[in-house]
């Protein structure tokens, strides 16, 4: 696939970003005091846009840390029990015909007990689509990149809501970002890593829009698939190193229960219905699974069923699984507009994320 003169901008901005940022000196220093803990990930983010137009199934590149694998969980609404996303049935889907708008905004980051850190934390997300919509515009995709700057006294994450987001509706056109799907199909992806790097932490959070001081986010327009796979290598071999807290691979994902006879569906796609998604690295399933019958989403947070009234919010998470790390996005699927005029097929430029 070409890139057309609007894509070779927008890689021409990833490439000054990057070039006026780097500083030679201080990132093989970077390199030299990375942490035990972390990995080499530029060859990981090098690959990770390969399959993005192939239908066939999950990209199968190898994860950066496969221990740390991205796994899903879902819960139709706040106060709801969890299940594994994969195993949603995709028959109990709306039936949608057509092109399906996805709204998607970070709902909470909790990191567990091993996870805890003075770092800055990253927490991207990508979405794409798979083919061309309406047959003539080339499949575009959408990331965002959180970074979250703990309480460097207690190494504590604050919650979303203590930096100002509320419960997002699906009416609200600030923090809910917009990707449409078309046929319903397409791929998204969550990673959560701590760079190795202050100088590339510093660099990403500058350059991003501030929401406050503990919390920026970057948000890409919607651009071609050539346009991000070139940013993502760059932004990977500056990033070099990091200590991974969740590695995922785009994913292949279904919003419908009927597809049009002409959609190339992917292989096994994970449902995406509506309601909170729960992202936690693999490593975690065994701390996991003794409490998995006993939580449920309140407000983006995991907590027991039978956690005391008196309780504050915050405490309940903290309590019911210590150890594991997680994150939830919030997400609405709905019928797209039919004459497909949705700032969600057009790029535009970042606005504040939630």
């Amino acid at each position: 696939m070409e890139i057309n003169r609007r894509d070779m901008m927008t890689s021409a901005v990833a490439f000054a970003l990057l070039a006026e940022a780097i500083d030679p000196r201080a990132f093989a220093q970077a390199v030299q005091n990375a942490p035990h803990t972390a990995v080499d990930v530029a060859g990981y983010w090098s690959n990770f846009y390969d399959d993005t137009i192939q239908t066939k199934g999950a990209n199968q590149a190898t994860l950066a840390a496969a221990k740390r694998k991205t796994l899903y969980l879902h819960s139709p609404d706040s106060g709801k029990a969890i299940v594994y996303a994969e195993n949603i049935p995709v028959s109990t889907l709306p039936a949608i015909n057509g092109d399906v708008l996805v709204k998607m905004a970070v709902s909470q980051y909790r990191p567990g007990s091993g996870d805890l850190s003075t770092d800055v934390s990253h927490l991207r997300i990508d979405a794409t689509q798979t083919f061309d919509y309406m047959n003539l515009i080339a499949p575009l995709s959408w990331a965002t990149i959180a970074s979250i700057t703990p309480d460097k006294n207690v190494a504590k994450i604050p919650t979303l809501d203590q930096l100002g987001f509320k419960a997002q509706e699906a009416a609200d056109t600030v923090n809910l970002k917009q990707l449409t799907l078309p046929g319903g199909v397409g791929k998204m992806a969550v990673n959560v890593t701590r760079p190795s790097d202050p100088k590339f932490a510093e660099i990403i959070s500058t350059t991003s829009t501030l929401v406050t001081a503990a919390l920026s986010v970057m948000t890409l327009p919607a651009i071609s698939v050539p346009a991000i796979k070139i940013f993502s290598a760059l932004l990977g071999k500056w990033q070099s190193h990091a200590t991974v807290i969740m590695n995922g691979n785009l994913t292949p994902v279904i919003a419908t229960s009927v597809t049009p006879p002409d959609t190339p569906v992917p292989q096994s796609p994970m449902p995406l219905p509506s309601g909170y998604f729960v992202m936690f690295p693999e490593q975690h399933k065994d701390a996991l699974t003794p409490e998995f019958d006993q939580l449920i989403v309140q407000n983006g947070f995991l907590v027991r069923k039978d956690a005391p009234d008196s309780q504050d919010l915050e405490t309940r998470a903290k309590n019911a699984v210590p150890g594991v790390s997680y994150a939830t996005l919030r997400i609405y699927c709905d019928k797209a507009p039919t004459n497909g005029c949705t700032t969600a097929n057009k790029p535009t430029t970042g606005t504040k994320e939630g």
